[in-house]
C-alpha cells in the first residue's frame, strides 16, 4: 500500500517510524526528516460521494460525467443502485406530543415532463410551514387523482392535525377536509411551498425550462426529484 505523502515538502521518499503515544502509526520523510501521522483528508471525497453531490446541483448527466471522467453508461449504473437503496418515504420528522395544537401545511403543484411537453407531469408537493420539511410528494396529472396522490403521500398523523393551505385549486377542494382547508385567516398563503418551487427549479436540471437535460423516462424523473427532496429535509432535520 502506498503511504501518504509528506505534508511538510511533498515527497514520496516516506518510511514506517513506529507508533505514537496514543497507537498510531508514525511516518518519517527521508528527504526533510519530517515525522508525521498518516490522517484521512476530511476534505477529499471518493467517487461516489462527489457524484451524490453533484447529483444535487443544476448540471446534466452528461456533465457529471465530464466532471468526474466516466461513461454514462457507468453513471447511469451507479444511479440505477443509488435510487434503489432510498428509502420509499421521505424523512420527516415531526412532534410526538398528542396534544400539539394543528400545524400548518402548504400545498402546492408544478409543472414538468418527460420526453417531450407534451407529456406533462405534474409534481405535487405539501410544506410544513414551521419545520420547512416537505411532508407529501407526488407526481401524477394536474386533477383529483394527483390531488389524492398527493394526500396519501403525507404521513398520517400529519394528515389528521394539519390545516392546509392551497391555491384553490379545484381538485384540492375534493380531497382536503373542508374544516381544514384554507380559510380567510391564510387564504393564499402558498409563499413558502412556492419558494421551494423556485428553488427546486434551479438546484434540478431536469426542471429547468428550455434545456436539454429533461428526463426520459417516468421513473428517473420521479427518483431524482425524490432524491433531492430527500436531502432537502435532511438538512432541515438536522437544523431542528
Amino acid at each position: 500500500m502506498q503511504l501518504q505523502s509528506c505534508p511538510h515538502c511533498s515527497s514520496d521518499n516516506v518510511v514506517k517510524n513506529g507508533f505514537t503515544y496514543y497507537g498510531k502509526q508514525n511516518h518519517k520523510c527521508k528527504n526533510c526528516k519530517r515525522q508525521f501521522v498518516e490522517r484521512d483528508d476530511p476534505e477529499k471525497l471518493t467517487l461516489e460521494e462527489t457524484v451524490k453531490k453533484l447529483l444535487l446541483e443544476r448540471i446534466s448527466l452528461r456533465g457529471i460525467c465530464r466532471v468526474v471522467n466516466k461513461s454514462l453508461g457507468w453513471l447511469s449504473s451507479f444511479i440505477k443502485r443509488l435510487y434503489g437503496e432510498l428509502d420509499d418515504e421521505l424523512p420527516i420528522k415531526i412532534p410526538e406530543d398528542p396534544d400539539l395544537a394543528l400545524c400548518l401545511v402548504e400545498a402546492d403543484e408544478m409543472w414538468s415532463f418527460v420526453g417531450k411537453k407534451a407529456d406533462k407531469q405534474w409534481i405535487w408537493l405539501a410544506m410544513e410551514v414551521e419545520t420547512r420539511q416537505i411532508v407529501g410528494f407526488w407526481i401524477g396529472p394536474r386533477s383529483e387523482e394527483g390531488a389524492w396522490g398527493l394526500w396519501y403521500s403525507i404521513p398520517e398523523r400529519i394528515r389528521n392535525m394539519a390545516y392546509f393551505c392551497t391555491d384553490y385549486w379545484d381538485a384540492y377542494d375534493a380531497v382536503f377536509p373542508k374544516e381544514r382547508h384554507a380559510n380567510s385567516k391564510y387564504k393564499g398563503e402558498t409563499n413558502h411551498i412556492e419558494r421551494f418551487n423556485n428553488t427546486l427549479r434551479h438546484r434540478c436540471s431536469r426542471l429547468v425550462r428550455k434545456n436539454l437535460a429533461f428526463s426520459k423516462s417516468l421513473e428517473n424523473h420521479i427518483n431524482a426529484i425524490f432524491y433531492f427532496i430527500r436531502h432537502y429535509n435532511l438538512t432541515k432535520i438536522a437544523s431542528l
